[in-house]
């Protein structure tokens, strides 16, 4: 019988002609079963040194899928931590900036009060200036209250005060001399 026709036996009319082969066979039948054996026993040790050389790549695989996985997820958790430092960051930068806007804004509201303080001084003063003394001591009608206007006005307008002016000082000087003239002080 030939090689190839053992090949297409079942597992179970394979083992009954074995059996009858070595129970009763010719030497070229035994023979030719022999080979038949080795070349099936090489074949299967071939398809099961595949399949372990198969299994053992799909192991290195598997564990380089985890390695890699494992590796994202620190990467990515890394990122998420990385994400929410700049987020607080972010958040405090942003509150800074806000209360900088909210100070600039009271700064401004501020200035711009001051800046009218200023205005309605340098207008008063102005007016001082352009009118006589007589403005500084307006209501003035005895030597006593002349001489109370008088020390008041010094120490609002005195040279070396904030507000203070030389040229004020001068005016009202020179009207507390004509009114103390007037009421006789």
């Amino acid at each position: 019988m030939a090689l190839t026709a053992y090949k297409d036996m079942t597992e179970e009319e394979l083992r009954i002609r074995q059996e009858e082969i070595i129970g009763s066979g010719s030497e070229d039948e035994l023979h030719d079963l022999r080979c038949f054996l080795f070349r099936e026993s090489v074949r299967l040790t071939t398809k099961e040194q595949a399949i372990d050389d198969k299994y053992e790549r799909f192991e290195t695989e598997r564990r380089q899928f985890r390695d890699e996985m494992r590796d994202l997820n620190r990467q990515m958790e890394r990122d998420r931590w990385q994400l929410r430092q700049e987020t607080e960051l972010f958040d405090k930068r942003l509150e800074v900036l806000k209360s900088g806007f909210d100070q600039l804004a009271a700064d401004k509201k501020r200035l711009e009060q001051d800046r009218m303080m200023l205005e309605a001084e340098r207008e008063v003063v102005e007016r001082a200036r352009l009118g006589s003394g007589e403005f500084l001591f307006r209501g003035v009608s005895d030597s006593w209250t002349l001489r109370k206007r008088y020390r008041d006005l010094i120490k609002i307008f005195h040279p070396d005060n904030a507000g203070g002016d030389h040229e004020i000082i001068q005016m009202i000087n020179q009207e507390y001399e004509e009114l103390a003239d007037a009421y006789g002080a």
